[in-house]
């Protein structure tokens, strides 16, 4: 399936706090406990909407992506597939559109996941992603692209 990525509109940034929730909830709750107020005031404050984008299949949203160029790298925030839509490779689409994207930029892709989060472990381990740092709770994961990979040889 060919998926779009579609930047959100500043009025849909609200919206992406419950589809953050819905999904990431009882991952959270089950690492550290959910505290709704330190979740809220935490995403409005340090995640931009011009960071978010609709996934999209054939014009049917089929989740979200939050990611933004840092100086060294383009690292993604969240990564959700709806649940009617998992299962179909989405997920690892998204992934290498984005790495194109870094690799046009010649930056790496970086993200952070929680370590109790098996599926999405797994998900960006298929993918070639590896275990850059880690602390009690989340994986560091780096992904180098191909440019840099030649460069540094």
């Amino acid at each position: 399936m060919a998926i779009q990525l579609l930047q959100i509109s500043n009025d849909e940034f609200e919206e992406t706090f419950g589809i953050f929730k819905q999904y990431m909830y009882p991952i959270i709750d089950a690492a550290i406990g959910w505290d709704e107020v330190y979740q809220s005031n935490g995403f409005r404050s340090h995640l931009k909407p011009e960071w978010f984008s609709w996934i999209t299949v054939k014009g049917q949203r089929v989740g979200l992506v939050c990611h933004r160029f840092r100086e060294a790298s383009l690292h993604i925030h969240l990564l959700i597939i709806f649940s009617h839509a998992q299962r179909k490779g989405l997920a690892s689409e998204v992934l290498n559109a984005l790495e194109v994207e870094a690799s046009n930029c010649d930056k790496l892709v970086t993200l952070s996941c929680f370590k109790n989060n098996n599926q999405a472990f797994e998900l960006y381990n298929k993918n070639g992603y590896v275990i850059h740092a880690e602390d009690e709770m989340f994986y560091d994961l780096i992904k180098m692209n191909s440019y840099l990979t030649n460069t540094a040889q």
